[in-house]
């Protein structure tokens, strides 16, 4: 599928302004990228940003002390924030971007990116909600780690690939959790199998299916 009004119009619903979108039918391309398939790397020149038609994105980052850290999903019809300050401030890439599924992704030049932000109000809008969703789901992360019970949070995890991919079957390993939540692959395991024990979910080969 090529990129067009009706493309923009569907999967962008939130970006309104007809300036921009008309610019980013000029400049901009349409890239299928498989699951798993690494789409931004840390330390990496910032050529373009992108933003997410269908499928999903996790968005992560290696602290000082070498651990890896999730930070938040990108949906369809949402864009990287971390990648658009590190844009606008001329930096190089913090995070990592990763697809969970097959995924299209639209890609706009850097360049671009700063003339949206100077002359298109309508861009800013689409921008600072962004922002706003993304500071709210660090948020929500953090106060899960301080009180919600680990058997939960890996539930909350799930549940939000789920209706990001709107599927129940999930294609994701032991190991991916353990990575994103910080946690044992042993410990993991353990409350994987006291979830399906509990009817919450069925496991499989790096196959999870919530019930």
């Amino acid at each position: 599928m090529n990129l067009s009004h009706a493309y923009l119009q569907r999967f962008f619903p939130r970006l309104t302004d007809g300036a921009v979108r008309e610019d980013i039918l000029r400049v901009g391309f349409l890239q299928q990228v498989e699951a798993g398939a690494v789409i931004l790397r840390e330390e990496q020149h910032i050529d373009f940003v992108p933003l997410i038609a269908r499928g999903g994105v996790k968005v992560s980052m290696q602290t000082r002390n070498g651990k890896h850290l999730f930070l938040y999903f990108i949906r369809p019809g949402e864009t990287c924030t971390m990648t658009l300050s590190s844009c606008i401030r001329r930096e190089i890439s913090r995070v990592v971007a990763t697809s969970i599924t097959d995924t299209d992704v639209v890609l706009i030049p850097a360049q671009r990116i700063y003339d949206y932000t100077r002359h298109y109000p309508g861009w800013n809008d689409y921008v600072l909600e962004a922002y706003r969703e993304k500071f709210d789901s660090i948020l929500d992360g953090f106060e899960q780690l301080a009180s919600t019970p680990f058997d939960q949070r890996v539930m909350n995890y799930l549940e939000h690939m789920a209706a990001m991919l709107e599927s129940r079957e999930l294609l994701v390993s032991h190991a991916t959790l353990a990575e994103d939540l910080g946690a044992s692959r042993v410990g993991i395991s353990r409350v994987l199998k006291g979830l399906e024990r509990a009817g919450k979910l069925r496991l499989g080969r790096e196959r999870i299916s919530l019930r």
